[in-house]
Parts: structure tokens; C-alpha cells; sequence
């Protein structure tokens, strides 16, 4: 088996919103690339967007040189790689297998240690900026691991994010993905209640946003307010959670914030423009 030289190939494990979107702008960049997605109707969003299916992560890996698991959670993430017949198993020595999705630094770490004997590079690259920079191959990637194999795929990057973060080694990434979640969630918290209060007493919510951003307080939340879509406020703040538990850290704010920022809506920013 020929061990990879050059990323040539991108697989996407994971056709969701997400990984949809970083298929769809590799493609349009002149990329190969194999995808597998056990939704129904997978398949045929897959080759719609002019890539290949392939049905199962194994599959993908077997051909592919870099491969991105944009999955949901940990679980996912280990039965795409340790899982029988999985990346592990089938992937050529030198393959680099991206962990894009949300996941503890652990898992990460153990994932690497996994594949190491078989001389596959497991990184972790943790996406931000959401649906929308995803939309807009504006993507930030906050990744840990080596330094070395994220050179390698930097093109491949490229096709679908503006900005690649290099944290430190294997969990890294995870650990800043978390600490950005935590201040943005916190943020739009903190704004919400704000722009509440101002309103209550005569100031217009739009009116005090444009002073805001010129002010110490401005915050990005801020300034694109209503563009967040507010699908994963419960798993970001369960997984800093989670972080902060096993470092025996305690983290009252991130405690009280998880019920605070899940009952939140759109249409609760829409009604603060």
C-alpha cells in the first residue's frame, strides 16, 4: 500500500450542514472529493454538488488523503475512525483525518495515539464561525496537532476557510474552539439582557447597538446582530462543561450561562433590532 505523499483527495465524512458546505466550496475549488452521509437522501445531495458517494467512512478513507470528519460528537468520531472496517482499519500510511467536529480534547488525543501505529495523522480542526462562514468559505480553523501535517493541508483548507489557527498539539484546537464558544454565548447573553433594559427605559435597541460598537463594551455579537442561528448553544456549553469538570476547574458563569442562552430564540434577537 503506498504510503500518501500530497493531499490530492479530500473525503467528507459527513454531509450535514456543515460538511455540506465545505464539500460544495472543494468542489468548486477543483478538488476530488468522496463523500458518505447515512441520511436518506445523502446521495443524491453528494453527487448534486459534483462530488462522489461512497457509503461508509472506510470507504471514503480508502481512497481519500485527507479526510474530514464533520460528524456530531465524540462517538461518532470514534466509530469513523477506531470503528470496525473504519479509517483506521483501511487508510493508507500517511493519510491525515481531520477531526472537524465538536469534541472533547481527549478524544482527540486518544484518536491520535490510536492511529499512529498505522502512521495516520489525526488532527483536530475545529471549525468557527458557524453556518454562515461556512456558506462563505469564511471559516476560522482552530487546530492542534502537527504543525507539520497542518502544512500539509493547507490548500486544501484554503478552499473553505480564511483563517488556520495553529493552537499546540492533539485537543488543542477543541480547547480554544470552546473558550471562543463560551465568550460568544456569554456575550450574546449579556447583550440581550442590555438591549432589554435600555429599551425599557426609552433608549431604541438599534440606536444603542450603533453607539455600542464604539465603545469598550462592543463585542462581534454585537455588531452582526440577528445573524446567529442559535442551533448548538446546549452542546458548546456541555462541552466546556465537560472540559472544565475533568480539569477539576470551577466555572460558575458557564454553569449559570447553559440555561440562560438555550432559552433564547431568533425571533427574541429579531425583536431587539
Amino acid at each position: 500500500m503506498a504510503a500518501v505523499e500530497e493531499i490530492r483527495t479530500v473525503g467528507v465524512v459527513g454531509w450535514g450542514r456543515m460538511g455540506a458546505e465545505m464539500g460544495r466550496w472543494l468542489v468548486e475549488r477543483g478538488w476530488p472529493v468522496l463523500a458518505t452521509d447515512p441520511a436518506p437522501g445523502a446521495e443524491e445531495r453528494v453527487q448534486a454538488a459534483g462530488a462522489q458517494f461512497r457509503g461508509s467512512a472506510g470507504d471514503v478513507a480508502r481512497e481519500a488523503d485527507l479526510v474530514l470528519l464533520v460528524v456530531v460528537d465524540d462517538a461518532q468520531v470514534e466509530e469513523a475512525i477506531v470503528g470496525g472496517g473504519g479509517v483506521r482499519d483501511v487508510a493508507r500510511p500517511g493519510t491525515v483525518v481531520a477531526i472537524c467536529a465538536s469534541v472533547r480534547p481527549d478524544t482527540c488525543v486518544r484518536m491520535a495515539e490510536a492511529a499512529a501505529d498505522r502512521e495516520i495523522a489525526v488532527v483536530d480542526v475545529a471549525l468557527v464561525g458557524g453556518e454562515r462562514a461556512a456558506e462563505q468559505a469564511g471559516l476560522t480553523l482552530m487546530c492542534g496537532g502537527d504543525a507539520a501535517v497542518l502544512d500539509r493541508c493547507a490548500q486544501a483548507f484554503a478552499a473553505f476557510a480564511t483563517d488556520v489557527c495553529h493552537i499546540g498539539g492533539p485537543g488543542t484546537g477543541q480547547v480554544a474552539k470552546s473558550a471562543n464558544n463560551v465568550l460568544m454565548w456569554t456575550a450574546l447573553r449579556a447583550d440581550v439582557e442590555v438591549l432589554r433594559l435600555a429599551r425599557s427605559l426609552g433608549v431604541a435597541p438599534g440606536r444603542l447597538r450603533s453607539i455600542l460598537g464604539a465603545g469598550t463594551g462592543g463585542n462581534q455579537v454585537l455588531a452582526d446582530w440577528g445573524l446567529h442561528r442559535l442551533r448548538w448553544p446546549a452542546k458548546d456549553l456541555e462541552v466546556a462543561l465537560a472540559m472544565a469538570e475533568e480539569a477539576g476547574v470551577d466555572v460558575p458563569l458557564v454553569r449559570a450561562l447553559q440555561p440562560l442562552v438555550t432559552e433564547l430564540t431568533r425571533e427574541d434577537l429579531a425583536d431587539l433590532r
